[in-house]
């Protein structure tokens, strides 16, 4: 049977009308996500769309074992604008989270070739009728009470990682009651977020590194345009990114090696920037988007915290931080206490060690000690414990690794990077 001969569905007599949700509404928001590896949350959030405006607002506050997210969606037309860090707001423009431009979510469900409707249901008290969308690829559903959505579901993959997302809407607003500064870009979308105060004017400060890089060229081992961790946010992001792939990387396909670097750097932090790639990776990188291009970035992991923790001291994950190149002190020198202003911002001191992720992963059995932390709940001491092991000795009864040295290379740049 040919495209041309498929029997189109019709609507049953039993149906109710298939919802027409109104095109510009807001509303309160009870938001679930589930997700591998433990990244599963429910808390409020709000709702709003103007489909004559191409304008949707989506924002959520996400609470994890390891601290609260605080994330927003704009999206004006074709541009989307990822909003960060609450009241300490901080915007970029991501392209690998969430939707990229404006799509009506909503405008299959009034469509009788897209949407099946499959039967009555009730949710937090509110009757409503259940649509399926019409699809072997995509699964969305909504319940609605007439025209009003009460509960909207969705499966998704971000990097590739699938997940699911539940949306209950409260009380509905239409009209011309919607605020139209919700679909106003913001100010912060315009500008970075300012150095941290606590670090204007203050002396360099020593950060033992961990980085998670591949080990095709001497390119790899160069941190500039990198984002490293200290070692709890190393653990932890090892600890997320395989606990995501069920054991195999979702982020950083061919990334086998891990370094530790003694560095020095300027702790008037700047924004965070998600940097990925190297020359040889595919896509070639690196690549950084939406950080500060000369101050040393700094969150806590998954943008946690108000302004994402940028100028806090502690956080039960650690923190994650990005080297921009434009920031790299030139050899044999370091960042001054007016690196918040001008000047460099980091420097190399030296790299301490390198090992192969399968001597921590595979011989110490890193991924059941992440599993046994995510479920504890209580930060990540096993994980953290271990890396640090790695690093410490290279006696494999004792929790070391071997160190397989740096960059094979002669030319003197390449040694440069890592001395």
């Amino acid at each position: 049977m040919s495209h041309l001969d498929v029997e189109l569905p019709v609507e049953s007599l039993d149906e109710p009308p298939r919802p027409k949700v109104p095109p510009r509404f807001r509303a309160d928001t009870k938001v679930a996500t589930v997700a591998p590896g433990g990244m599963s949350s429910v808390g409020p959030g709000v709702f709003a769309q103007d489909v004559t405006e191409k304008a949707l607002w989506q924002q959520e506050t996400r609470s994890y074992p390891f601290g609260t997210q605080y994330f927003a969606q704009l999206l004006l037309a074709n541009s989307s604008f990822d909003i960060t860090g609450g009241n300490q707001s901080i915007c970029r423009q991501l392209p690998m989270f969430g939707l990229q431009r404006f799509v009506d979510i909503f405008s299959w469900a009034s469509n009788p070739q897209l949407s099946e409707y499959v039967g009555e249901r009730t949710v937090a008290g509110k009757k409503c009728s259940q649509w399926q969308l019409r699809s072997p690829n995509h699964s969305l559903s909504l319940c609605a009470d007439g025209n009003i959505p009460v509960e909207f579901n969705t499966s998704h993959a971000t990097t590739g990682i699938p997940g699911t997302s539940s949306y209950q809407f409260g009380t509905v607003v239409i009209g011309d009651q919607v605020p139209e500064s919700l679909f106003q870009e913001p100010l912060e979308c315009k500008e970075f977020a300012p150095p941290c105060e606590s670090g204007l004017g203050k002396a360099p400060v020593d950060l033992d590194a961990f980085v998670f890089h591949p080990s095709m060229s001497p390119a790899d081992y160069n941190i500039e345009d990198q984002d490293i961790a200290d070692v709890e946010g190393d653990a932890f992001f090892i600890c997320g990114d395989r606990l995501q792939g069920n054991g195999s990387s979702q982020i950083d396909h061919n990334y086998t090696l891990i370094s530790r670097y003694a560095l020095q750097i300027s702790p008037a932090f700047g924004q965070y920037a998600v940097c990925n790639g190297y020359p040889d990776t595919t896509p070639a990188g690196p690549s950084c988007i939406g950080g500060d291009p000369r101050l040393v970035g700094k969150e806590a992991p998954f943008f946690v915290g108000e302004g994402e923790s940028r100028c806090a001291t502690e956080s039960i994950s650690g923190f994650w931080y990005s080297l921009p190149k434009q920031g790299h002190c030139p050899d044999g020198q370091s960042p001054s206490a007016t690196a918040g202003t001008s000047g460099c911002t980091w420097s190399i001191q030296k790299r301490l060690k390198t090992i192969q992720q399968k001597c921590l992963l595979d011989t110490h059995h890193f991924l059941d000690l992440c599993k046994a932390d995510f479920v504890e709940k209580k930060g990540f001491p096993r994980s953290v414990a271990a890396l640090h092991a790695a690093f410490e000795s290279e006696d494999l009864a004792s929790g070391g690794c071997p160190d397989v040295g740096g960059p094979k290379s002669s030319r003197v740049e390449d040694f440069a990077m890592v001395v």
